[in-house]
């Protein structure tokens, strides 16, 4: 186990510190030191049965039972407790999946139930626990099959309270948990219900569910989220922080009322309390030094823009992170909040209760706050207000949504905000999109050909290169067959020097901005991310279908 502490060290996946902390605990004989990382979550799950396969010689598992084995001798509970999976009987072997090959009391006690010798292979927690379930969900569907065509409020209550659509909604977390996705779609069709999740950014469906079962989760979750079961015929919002498999989630759930019943989204959020680092965003040394420059204004206003799902909460997340200082006064309005940072003032919106972005940043200014967070710049009112505050005294950091750096002076001009107001405030743009990262156990070097080059745009500064090695992506057990493992961010920032603030005026085109910023020296996001695409980062095929840059 000291190779497997020392490897994982080496690697950066934990430190020295808590490497030692492992070994400190595992001493008193409770628990096993891949235990404790387990339920630490000290490294990732699927990373950690990698390498428990290579110190082990033991193979990843493949396939999961669809039935109970030898279920009079082994429990359910048994099963859930010391996270061992029974998967056949072959001959006088019980093949097994479990997820801590070193714990030598769960394995002598399943050879004393079964009788037989065992055959280990290796699984996450998650992957085990959500299998057990998937062998328990059989009183969920007939519980919730007795229940077919009615929508009576009370029995549909009575049913989400029920100990297996409780499992069935706690499995779906801890998969959704297991596949590092960032939503979880549960879809009403005809007869059925979809499960997707979206993972790197795209949707997959998981599995369908019956009408029935389908129906008791949405309850259920309405109910852990606060919302009227009884309503069904309109869109409700709510969230929740629940512990499931000994982690915090944070989710926010939308319904949406559909031709088949009720379809709901759930978003999962961040949990942290701590800002990201503003090194690990992932921005150019030179985009980070004028990022950093920007920042340190006492005025003005600075804009990250991208669509939905780029990561530009993280980035002003991040920017906090720099300016959080005792001896100013920052104050965020966000909604939601994500990112819960110590030391800083943060407002959570409810426009139920009319508390909007409007209101509340016109509250603010009287709250003598140095720095103003706006999570999004959504209408006129809010643009008004949040430019004139950068214009007495405060540094405004907000967002808006636009597909490029340029476009977010025309938006500012849209809502309505005065040119001559931009081009006094407004400092810096960040504009970024996320891609997908090629799994660094598989991805594959080639050399790329120039007609593949000469395909490029003329901003990403492919041409200048003769010869340039490029990544594809393969896939393997680590990435989940995918290619891809997690997000990275491609940015471009657009600095509003004095040649750009004097094209700032109604009628001005994003395109005339742009080229005005790239002959100041702004490097384009094409560029940035062919950048990383040499770096190995992730594809060029990846850049393609997040960017549209002509």
């Amino acid at each position: 186990m000291k190779h497997l502490l020392s490897d994982l060290s080496k690697r950066a996946l934990i430190s020295n510190e808590q490497a030692a902390d492992i070994v400190g605990q595992a001493a008193t004989g409770r628990e096993t030191e891949i235990r404790l990382l387990l339920r630490q979550g000290l490294v990732d799950q699927q990373v950690l049965a990698t390498e428990l396969g290579r110190v082990f010689d033991l193979p990843i598992a493949t396939s999961w039972p669809s039935a109970r084995v030898l279920p009079d001798a082994i429990s359910l509970r048994f099963m859930r407790e010391r996270h061992v999976l029974p998967v056949a009987v072959e001959g006088d072997r019980l093949l097994v999946i479990v997820s801590d090959p070193s714990d030598a009391a769960s394995l002598a006690a399943l050879r004393l139930a079964s009788g037989l010798e065992l055959s280990l292979s290796l699984g996450t927690d998650n992957q085990i626990l959500s299998a057990i379930e998937r062998l328990d969900e059989g009183r969920a569907a007939e519980q919730a099959g007795g229940t077919a065509g009615t929508d009576d409020d009370d029995t549909l209550k009575d049913l989400a309270l029920d100990a297996p659509v409780i499992d069935l909604v706690n499995r779906l977390f801890r998969e959704a948990s297991a596949a590092r996705a960032t939503d979880l779609h549960i879809e009403p069709a005809r007869g059925y219900v979809i499960v997707r999740h979206r993972v790197d950014g795209l949707l997959e469906e998981r599995e369908r569910l019956s009408s029935e079962l389908g129906r008791a989760a949405v309850s259920r979750l309405k109910i852990l989220t606060n919302l009227n079961i009884a309503e069904k015929r309109l869109p409700q919002d709510g969230r929740a922080r629940l512990r499931i498999a000994e982690r915090e989630h944070d989710i926010r759930v939308a319904t949406m009322p559909t031709i088949h019943g009720e379809s709901i989204a759930i978003r999962f959020l961040s949990s942290n309390t701590q800002a990201p680092d503003i090194n690990r965003l992932g921005l150019s040394p030179a985009d980070l030094a004028v990022v950093r420059q920007q920042i340190q204004h006492a005025h003005g206003m600075i804009v990250v823009t991208g669509p939905t799902g780029s990561g530009k909460t993280t980035t002003l997340a991040a920017v906090l992170g720099v300016l959080n200082d005792p001896r100013r006064k920052i104050v965020t309005i966000e909604d939601p909040v994500e990112y819960q940072v110590e030391g800083v003032n943060q407002v959570q919106m409810h426009s139920e209760i009319g508390l909007t972005f409007a209101r509340t940043l016109r509250s603010l200014l009287r709250f003598d706050p140095d720095i103003i967070m706006v999570g999004e710049m959504r209408d006129s009112e809010t643009a008004s207000i949040g430019v004139n505050a950068a214009l007495t005294g405060h540094l405004v950091l907000t967002t808006l949504h636009t597909n490029s750096a340029a476009g977010a002076v025309v938006r500012l001009l849209d809502l309505g905000v005065q040119a001559y107001l931009i081009a006094s405030t407004l400092r810096c743009v960040i504009a970024q999109r996320l891609v997908r990262k090629l799994c660094i156990h598989c991805r594959e070097p080639y050399e790329a050909t120039p007609d593949l080059l000469a395909q490029l745009p003329d901003s990403a500064g492919a041409s200048g290169h003769a010869s340039v090695t490029l990544y594809k992506a393969c896939g393997c057990t680590y990435c989940g067959n995918t290619g891809f493992a997690g997000r990275a961010a491609i940015f471009e920032v657009m600095v509003i020097d004095d040649h750009v603030r004097r094209l700032v005026k109604p009628g001005v085109s994003a395109d005339v901005i742009a080229h005005a910023a790239r002959k100041a020296g702004t490097a384009s996001m094409m560029a940035d991310g062919f950048a990383k695409c040499r770096e190995g980062l992730t594809t060029i095929e990846e850049l393609g279908r997040v960017t549209s840059e002509d």
